[in-house]
């Protein structure tokens, strides 16, 4: 996709964090964007603060609802016609040990994280292929998707990293299973973003870098880990909109994502070495 003017674009998750970059970038190139967000004052300011750079329009939308989705895309192709491109967003990224989830919160985040995505792709993908039109579906995955970051160990973030892995595999599948048609997949694996909720903690470490309720959450090593790596939303937007004009599949936002991959594969390598099986 060379350009985004004129383009019909839906992000979700769009009132904030990345989406909120996302759904500036595309206005700012010329598209016509639709935001969700669970918080209706939320996505009306972010509405007003946007519509000064183009035509933009929040919708409340529970993504893990199917028939939420499927009312969402309705009222779009009554509205704005039919989309071109769909930035699956929406995310929760959770923070706590394997050993001390509850199978509620694992399921919950998986909702958010991963059924959401399905929910978007299927609606989405039944509408556009009788018709053979062009189109494009971003998910919003994570370093998380790719590895376990070095540095960002004592986050407690397995549950969340584990449905972005999910999330990963499934777009792949999904890229082949749409291989004969005008719909193109990719992921954005962004690392550590300077997102509202990222901005709120690092203000609070400031405040009171020794408050133990937060240093059970983010100890003193992961949060230079975080300091170090983290990109603005716009940038995150912008890399986003890079890789969707080079068609590439994967898209990666940070060069230490490319440190942690490489760990990891010479790891596997050196299994199949020991293995005897290389």
């Amino acid at each position: 996709m060379d350009s985004l003017n004129d383009k019909t674009v839906l992000v979700t998750g769009g009132a904030q964090g990345i989406g909120k970059g996302l759904a500036r970038a595309c206005l700012s190139e010329g598209a016509r964007v639709i935001t969700t967000n669970l918080d209706p004052a939320v996505a009306q300011s972010t509405e007003a603060e946007l519509a000064s750079l183009g035509p933009i329009r929040a919708v409340q939308c529970d993504a893990t609802d199917r028939a939420a989705v499927d009312g969402l895309l309705d009222s779009i192709w009554a509205t704005e016609g039919p989309i071109d491109v769909v930035f699956c967003n929406a995310g929760s990224g959770g923070m706590q040990p394997i050993l001390e989830s509850s199978m509620e919160q694992i399921h919950d985040q998986f909702a958010v994280n991963f059924d959401s995505c399905i929910h978007l792709a299927q609606s989405y993908a039944r509408r556009m292929l009788p018709e053979n039109r062009p189109g494009h579906i971003m998910f919003t995955g994570s370093e998380h998707s790719l590895v376990l970051p070095q540095g960002s160990e004592p986050l407690s973030m397995a549950i969340y990293g584990g449905s972005k892995h999910a999330l990963l595999i499934m777009a792949e599948w999904l890229r082949y299973e749409l291989r004969d048609s005008q719909i193109s997949v990719s992921m954005l694996l962004p690392g550590p973003v300077l997102t509202e909720r990222l901005a709120a903690t690092f203000d609070a470490l400031e405040h009171n870098p020794d408050d133990p309720e937060l240093r059970g959450r983010f100890s003193k090593s992961a949060e230079q880990a975080l300091r170090e790596r983290f990109i603005t939303t716009d940038e995150c937007a912008a890399v986003a909109l890079r890789g969707l004009k080079a068609g590439l599949f994967f898209i990666p936002a940070q060069p230490h994502i490319k440190d942690d991959v490489d760990r990891r594969y010479r790891e596997v390598c050196e299994a199949f070495t020991t293995l005897g099986i290389a």
